[in-house]
């Protein structure tokens, strides 16, 4: 009968091969990343292999399955799914025959719940086959090494060397892909001891394979030659050398959530630990080993030869399986490592909300960046958040912690009381500040007590600081009780909070960054709106490739204004793609033509967007213009009528506070300006916004309508309504502030002809209260 613990290894391992596989063929290729790789790979196999020009492994794979399976996004991105399943196994073998079967499943679980491999298994330009080439020759060298002069398996294992070495070069260049691991493996059979003879040859045999692939790629760098050199992965581009935390950065972000366990795990498996048998502890050596000198090898590469991908996962996994599995055979709470994780997580969470690019760092290509209508920042907040709860939990609980006892708190207390003099006076201090929040908080619930906002808040959470640490004295103990009962088991919730990390990314981050990367969005919303009806569609100054690709619809490529409008006007319902780039200059020329915005009928994309000529029943207007161009003359809260320069007028503004008439520090506000074009439009100008008061300064400097209208575009007699969005420093005092606002160009402002100048032209717009 098969146990408990194995049944909870085959679901992970299942869920690890889903999360790889799921959805491949549900979202479109990102244009041009990943059509970029498919179109070489189609050229390759149409064309064949020009010796002259270097095609990595992966690109051949690709033409391999698009020949094979046809032009189909899930085929293109087959061989990085393959490859990735195939380092899963390889990093369960690495670690099953030294550290046991739970250990091998905690490696493959850590690995396939990170950025770094799914990203890279799941697209058309991830780097999927190069760490598998890399993975191969870790595993096979460690073989290498340790095989016995004779042995009837050493030539085999001389031979998935030499296959996974070529694979490795060819796919990554020597000093990306087969150096490090070779490295490692070399350094650490020179450090041990010699206790076979007839190991000697293999024992040698790796160093001296290190010794000349450096000797050559110490020539390579030494010519500076921008044409391609496979010791180098790359030619020499030149560029600004990356510090050396560029890579600890990426690491950092894209071996995430278990990143945040790395320094502790390399701590750990450095020392040498009684259960570890001393094939167990070679391993952990090499495996960070391996990964230090990927470290090198990155920076080495990236320093001069173009960004690289980073392939030294399945030691990073290693390292943190080996960590994990021990700790969890060992009845010992883990109370300095689980704040070393949650400190780490903590940090994490806080870059992925400040630098929202920071998961797709690890793919090597340039220009990848998550739109800004696209802010994940809650959802990885919730999925790090309870990942981070998981692992400290594993840490802090174990089997032997003793049933709580409510009252044992109690006689603590007593005790503590009895003792008097300093311990009495402690406690009598955290009666009265608990006691202090409770009141405070009441009085905040109760009363409109004439307090700032800020205050106030902080008042009504102070309220239930009693409460939140009562919970926790009484309940956390029940909690790592509860969780200790799990025995050597507790690992299983750490990782499955990893693989809800894996999940968000499969299954919710790609495929929504794939509503924007990709043009299927686009056509499948024609296909829908046309009701499967062949309507006119024309593709504006983008080729019809896509289109082609994802309808049936025939296809018209259009290079001009005049032809598109033309093409809209010709009657009936018909269609166009854009780029959404192209849609300030197009809307402003359609409005002079026909004085109507553009209809914009599908707007979820980016980058992309659905022109109708014919608005469609039941369906808004989705063009974003149709909100910040005003067909009529506004009605503001505060109406000002400023002039600048004769160009710009201010007719006025609306202040969105969230109190009746004032907002809080560290609350956020809108204020909506409405500019009328009276003259000229001056190109370059941003709207300066300066709230002033006790000394303080609000900064709301910025361009109009968040750049999506460019003022060079601005007409004569045009109404703009631009919004912005504040927020009030936490350190604001209560009172009135003063709003100033004008026009600037570096040092130049526009000239301030009506309204309360302060004399710089500035304009006094009114107050702002904060309470």
């Amino acid at each position: 009968m098969l146990d408990r613990s194995a049944a909870l290894d085959r679901l992970v391992l299942t869920v690890v091969s889903l999360l790889t596989v799921w959805g491949i063929w549900s979202f479109g290729i990102w244009d041009p990343w990943e059509l970029d790789a498919a179109n070489m790979a189609r050229v390759l196999s149409e064309t064949g292999h020009d010796p002259s020009f270097h095609i990595p492994a992966s690109t051949r794979l690709i033409a391999v399955a698009l020949d094979i399976f046809g032009i189909r996004e899930w085929s293109g991105r087959l061989p990085g799914v393959l490859a990735a399943l195939l380092t899963c196994a390889s990093t369960f073998l690495l670690l099953r025959n030294e550290y046991g079967r739970r250990a091998a499943v905690i490696g493959v679980a850590v690995l396939a719940s990170t950025p770094l491999f799914l990203l890279n298994a799941r697209l058309l330009m991830g780097a999927a086959v190069e760490v598998f080439a890399q993975t191969w020759v870790g595993l096979a060298a460690l073989a290498v090494s340790s095989s016995l002069r004779g042995s009837g398996r050493a030539l085999g294992r001389y031979i998935l060397l030499a296959l996974g070495f070529a694979l490795s070069v060819d796919a990554s260049g020597v000093l990306l892909g087969p150096l490090p691991p070779i490295l490692a493996v070399a350094a650490l059979g020179l450090i041990s001891e010699d206790s076979d003879r007839r190991a000697r040859f293999a024992r040698w045999l790796v160093p001296g394979i290190a010794a000349a692939l450096l000797l050559g790629i110490a020539h390579a760098v030494s010519l500076d030659d921008p044409a391609f050199s496979i010791w180098l992965g790359g030619g020499a581009v030149g560029g600004d050398p990356p510090t050396f935390d560029q890579a600890l950065e990426l690491i950092f972000h894209g071996f995430a959530p278990w990143s945040a366990a790395l320094p502790v795990a390399a701590i750990w498996v450095l020392a040498p630990r009684p259960a570890r048998s001393e094939s167990a502890q070679k391993l952990a050596w090499m495996l960070l080993l391996w990964s230090a000198f990927e470290f090198v090898s990155w920076t080495v590469v990236a320093s001069r030869y173009g960004t690289p991908p980073y392939l030294a996962l399945v030691p990073l996994a290693g390292l943190v399986a080996i960590w994990i599995s021990e700790v969890s055979q060992e009845p010992v709470a883990r109370w300095p490592a689980a704040v070393v994780v949650a400190l780490l997580l903590g940090l994490l969470i806080r870059d992925y909300a400040l630098y929202p690019n920071s998961p797709l760092n690890v793919l090597a290509v340039d220009g990848l960046d998550v739109p800004d209508v696209y802010n994940p920042i809650g959802q990885w907040a919730l999925v790090l958040g309870v990942n981070a709860a998981l692992i400290c939990l594993s840490l802090l609980s174990h089997e032997r912690i003793a049933r709580p006892d409510g009252r044992r708190v109690v006689r603590w207390i007593r005790a503590k009381w009895n003792a008097g003099g300093a311990q009495r006076a402690w406690l009598l201090i955290a009666s009265l500040v608990l006691a202090a929040c409770f009141v405070f908080g009441l009085l905040c619930f109760i009363l409109d007590l004439r307090i700032s906002s800020l205050a106030l808040r902080v008042g009504r959470a102070l309220l239930f600081m009693p409460f939140v640490l009562t919970g926790l004295v009484l309940g956390l103990p029940w909690l790592r009780f509860a969780y200790g009962r799990l025995g050597n088991r507790r690992v299983y919730p750490a990782l499955g909070g990893g693989l809800l990390v894996g999940g968000f990314i499969a299954l919710a981050f790609q495929p929504a960054l794939g509503q924007h990367f990709s043009p299927k969005p686009v056509y499948d919303a024609y296909a829908e709106l046309s009701e499967g009806n062949p309507e006119a569609l024309a593709s504006y100054k983008l080729p019809s490739t896509a289109a082609r690709y994802y309808t049936n619809a025939p296809v018209e490529e259009i290079g001009s204004q005049t032809d598109l409008f033309n093409f809209l006007g010709e009657g009936g319902q018909r269609w166009a793609v854009i780029k959404a780039g192209s849609l300030p200059g197009l809307n402003r020329a359609y409005r002079r033509t026909t004085g109507e915005h553009l209809y914009v009928a599908d707007a979820r994309s980016a980058r992309l967007l659905l022109v109708a000529a014919r608005a469609i029943d039941g369906r808004a207007n989705q063009n974003v213009l149709a909100a910040a161009i005003l067909d009529a003359d506004p009605e503001p809260q505060r109406e000002v009528g400023a002039n600048y320069d004769d160009r710009i007028e201010l007719v006025g503004y609306d202040l969105e506070l969230p109190g009746d008439d004032s907002v809080g520090a560290g609350q956020r506000f809108e204020i909506t300006w409405y500019w009328r074009v009276i003259g000229e439009t001056p190109a370059g100008y941003r709207v300066f916004v300066h709230i002033d008061g006790f000394g303080q300064r609000l900064n709301g400097d910025h361009v109009p309508v968040g750049g999506r209208y460019p003022i060079k575009l601005w007409d004569e007699g045009d109404l703009i309504a631009d919004t912005q969005e504040l927020t009030v420093p936490a350190n604001y005092r209560v009172g009135d502030y003063a709003i100033y606002v004008g026009w600037f160009s570096g040092s130049t402002r526009l000239e301030l002809k009506s309204g309360a100048n302060d004399g710089a032209n500035r304009l006094n717009a009114g107050t702002l209260r904060v309470r």
